[in-house]
């Protein structure tokens, strides 16, 4: 290895010194990481020296880099969004990435429909509708839908009600609808409702309202007191879908985002609130990958402005249609941000300190943004629960390993007296859940309740194929037996680089003169080794591990239930 990376120095040592895009790549062409280099010769030859990185991160990903390439450019503006298209191409799980959290529910109009109408949706498609949003909550989408659908008086029926209508519905009778339906409503006069809709949605409804208002004072001076409520009522109904898009007053006719940043630990989330006409429209949410707390924050904040604001914009991403804005305000001033204004054509600032009102209102705008991001943050950790680089270097030290395991892979069985028999595997990826990679094995060969031949199937269909990447380390749920089989097959099947530990569950004494019941903690088996690695359940290491072994089983059970429901039914 140390031969490996010296070849590697005096490689990156010849390079060009001129700015440009580096790709470090694995054993089987993978790419592992993308950078971008003002002197590619300076910034490569940094990556191979003897000494290992104070970054375990970044030690972990030396330690699989087989072969770089490089990719020059004339400028490093050139290079910073080469970096990001690469990286949003090819996902490097070694690089800081945003993951769009598409969640959030939109709003629709499809404008190539004669009479369109609101719809309210949580996907993003390339159909060549409009959307609006993403809106904070499913609650306040649907009120502004609601409300404006009852305001403008649009159809609210499906496509195929509205085609096979022969004669206007209930809510026409009620003057809820124009019923379009059937003609009472000209083509253009419903298109002209949808244009002011569209103008609300995109934050332009201050005209709208100045209109109304006037048609409002001249029913009452006229004494049609009916149709001044009216038109009244609509006001009201026109603030409050606008107070849904709006929370602050951020400066008339201002157009900008601000960014919050929530961390905790390896952790991390950002929130990018759209201001445009100085209205909060639109609040995007993003997971940030590959975040460890090693990473300084004005880092972070360079890799999110260069991702989010070079990478593609399109509808498939999520993307609302507005426009890009003239200034982005931070929490504070990132890593290279004069290179982030040349190459986004934005002005990166961290407050305005023009005067105190001004300097108040960034602050709750920054306020805003770092509130959203730490609820969002919150409500990530209880669905992804990853553990992070601390947790792997801790079950490195711990079990003795050859390299800290980047990558593991826990099986499990679950049968009943032989019947229905199931196993699963499960993979974390960088101490997380990586649920695109778990797998259900349906028991073929094994006739009987015996878990150990289960096991050596599993395994033999697991690693008698190599297309998929190895796993650093594989944990099988068991003590000694097990683990002694999974070896035996590892070394069957001829698989260099990959140590196996089998995790045990507490063990409970059965002395009953006893007034309280003792256990013993959960014990890892190594091979080679006696007696078993205790783990306190204070550590992270045990928090890892029991989260892969417990993960395991309830995949595996689950499919195991899935097929003893179907057989009761009589489905197979």
């Amino acid at each position: 290895m140390e031969n490996h990376r010296a070849h590697l120095l005096d490689t990156a040592r010849e390079l060009s010194s001129s700015p440009g895009v580096y790709l470090m790549k694995d054993e089987r062409g993978e790419i592992l990481y993308v950078g971008k280099a003002k002197n590619l010769r300076n910034r490569v030859s940094q990556y191979f020296q003897p000494a290992p990185h104070e970054a375990m991160r970044t030690e972990m990903m030396i330690t699989r880099v087989r072969v770089f390439e490089v990719i020059l450019t004339e400028t490093e503006s050139e290079a910073l969004i080469l970096e990001c298209t690469l990286i949003k191409k090819n996902k490097p799980r070694f690089n800081i990435r945003l993951k769009d959290d598409k969640t959030y529910p939109y709003i629709k109009i499809q404008p190539s429909d004669a009479f369109p109408r609101l719809e309210w949706t949580r996907k993003v498609r390339k159909d060549g509708g409009l959307y609006f949003g993403p809106f904070p909550s499913a609650w306040s989408a649907r009120q502004t839908l609601r409300l404006l659908t009852e305001m403008f008086k649009l159809r609210d029926c499906s496509d195929n009600t509205f085609r096979h209508r022969s004669r206007p519905c209930i809510l026409y009778q009620m003057g809820k609808c124009t019923a379009p339906c059937v003609g009472i409503i000209s083509h253009s006069e419903y298109q002209t409702q949808i244009q002011e809709v569209v103008a609300i949605l995109e934050g332009k409804s201050d005209q709208i309202v100045e209109g109304l208002e006037r048609e409002m004072k001249a029913a009452a001076a006229q004494e049609d007191f009916e149709t001044a409520a009216l038109l009244r009522d609509q006001i009201q109904n026109l603030n409050l879908v606008t107070q849904t898009q709006s929370v602050i007053e951020a400066g008339k006719e201002r157009d900008r985002d601000v960014l919050g940043v929530a961390r905790d630990g390896t952790l991390a989330h950002g929130t990018v609130l759209q201001i445009r006409a100085g209205k909060l429209m639109s609040v995007k949410h993003y997971t940030i990958q590959n975040s460890e707390t090693e990473i300084r924050e004005a880092d972070l904040l360079f890799n999110f402005l260069s991702q989010h604001y070079l990478q593609n914009v399109s509808e498939e991403s999520g993307e609302s249609s507005l426009l890009r804005p003239k200034e982005v305000l931070v929490p504070e001033i990132p890593t290279d941000f004069e290179l982030i204004e040349k190459t986004v054509h934005v002005t990166v600032k961290v407050q305005d300190d023009r005067d105190a009102r001004t300097l108040l209102v960034d602050q709750q705008l920054l306020n805003v943004a770092r509130t959203n991001a730490k609820y969002a943050l919150d409500q990530a950790k209880k669905r992804e629960g990853g553990h992070g680089i601390a947790a792997l270097e801790e079950v490195f030290n711990k079990l003795h390993l050859a390299k800290v395991p980047h990558r593991i892979e826990c099986y499990d069985i679950s049968n009943t007296q032989g019947d229905e028999s199931v196993a699963s595997r499960v993979v974390f990826i960088a101490g997380a859940p990586e649920k695109s990679l778990y797998r259900k094995y349906k028991i073929k060969t094994v006739i009987g309740a015996n878990d150990f031949a289960m096991m050596k199937e599993v395994l033999n269909r697991r690693f008698s194929r190599l297309e998929e990447e190895l796993p650093d380390l594989v944990v099988v749920d068991g003590g000694k037996g097990q683990l002694a089989q999974a070896v035996a097959i590892m070394e069957e099947l001829n698989i260099q680089g990959v140590e196996v530990v089998g995790l045990a569950k507490a063990r409970t004494e059965s002395d009953f003169t006893k007034t309280e019941v003792e256990s013993s903690m959960e014990r890892i088996f190594i091979p080679g080794r006696k007696n078993p690695v205790p783990l306190p359940p204070h550590t992270a290491a045990y928090k890892l591990l029991t989260h892969i072994r417990d993960e395991a089983h309830r995949f595996a059970i689950t499919y195991h239930r899935l097929l003893r429901s179907k057989k009761s039914l009589g489905r197979e």
